[in-house]
């Protein structure tokens, strides 16, 4: 009598072995049981993560489900649908917050288009807002039963990879959605910078202020006056509305929003070290940064 081997069972039987057995490396052993575990039922693998989390050493306390199962590239969006509808699922821990993980960054580089290039202003503007990750944030983000994800998970690692490989779209997204440029003593403007690319460094310096000049230009367009309770029309003091108007510009100009990230020499010394001398006049006039006397040393050298 032959003995049977692992390959040759039922499909159904070999899920069933590693729904007990939540093994990383069986599906590994050969071609046959990576492609059968490969392509097993959304359930299948919505079960393993769920018991890959349950089972793990800190039992995950610190970090919640989605944190865990968003680690393992198996887990897609159609896998954490599948996931949501499992009675296996744990309840969530909403007051944890989500991490990012680097897996969905890792393979982010600049387009070859894009590397040919000595001057680079301005991102590579080849990325589109379908190019992943970022479908797949917008889902995360938009998930109601996802608690709030962290976008400076290990130390900012998304926004300073998505800074690297120029993809600008991810680069705002992040930023809209609390990324800080400052993690890891400014790293993702230090990337930016050896890029030399100015747009780029402004966009991670300065916080976007067209949200706030929209409103202060909505209230100030009201016609005949601003509109009090029960839809009354309050008069303008004095009748004169172009100088309240005039008013309203100069105070929304004067609330200048507070930079995402304080430019410091280090920055300044490595705009200057890449011959990025855009980038140091910003630095210099527009933020006030002033040289040290090693950077200033550079710059005559420069000259």
């Amino acid at each position: 009598m032959s003995s049977l081997s692992l390959p040759s069972l039922p499909v159904e039987l070999l899920y069933e072995i590693q729904s007990f057995a939540l093994s990383s490396s069986l599906p590994l052993t050969s071609r046959h049981l990576y492609a059968v575990f490969k392509s097993a039922p959304l359930s299948i693998h919505a079960s393993y993560l769920i018991g890959r989390y349950i089972n793990s050493e800190t039992a995950s306390f610190r970090s919640g489900l989605i944190s865990v199962v968003l680690r393992y590239p198996l887990c897609t969006q159609d896998v954490l649908e599948a996931i949501f509808r499992s009675p296996e699922c744990p309840p969530q821990r909403f007051r944890t917050p989500t991490e990012l993980p680097r897996r969905l960054f890792r393979a982010l580089a600049p387009k070859k288009s894009q590397l040919r290039k000595r001057k680079r202003e301005e991102g590579d503007e080849r990325w589109s807002p379908d190019d992943e990750p970022l479908p797949f944030l917008h889902y995360l983000y938009d998930h109601p039963r996802i608690p709030h994800l962290y976008a400076n998970s290990f130390d900012g690692y998304a926004l300073t990879k998505a800074v690297h490989a120029g993809f600008l779209p991810l680069v705002r997204f992040l930023l809209e959605h609390d990324a800080s440029p400052a993690c890891k003593d400014g790293l993702a403007v230090m990337v930016a910078i050896r890029r030399k690319d100015l747009g780029l460094v402004r966009m991670l310096v300065e916080r976007d202020d067209r949200q706030l000049q929209k409103k202060a230009r909505t209230a100030s367009v009201a016609p005949e006056g601003t509109q009090g309770v029960a839809g009354q029309t309050a008069s303008v003091p004095n009748g004169n509305e172009s100088e309240a108007k005039q008013e309203g510009f100069k105070s929304s100009k004067r609330r200048r929003l507070e930079d995402r990230v304080r430019v410091n020499q280090a920055m300044l010394r490595t705009a200057v070290k890449c011959d990025a001398r855009e980038i140091v006049e910003y630095l210099v006039k527009e933020k006030g940064c002033v040289p040290d006397m090693k950077t200033v040393l550079m710059i005559n050298s420069h000259e």
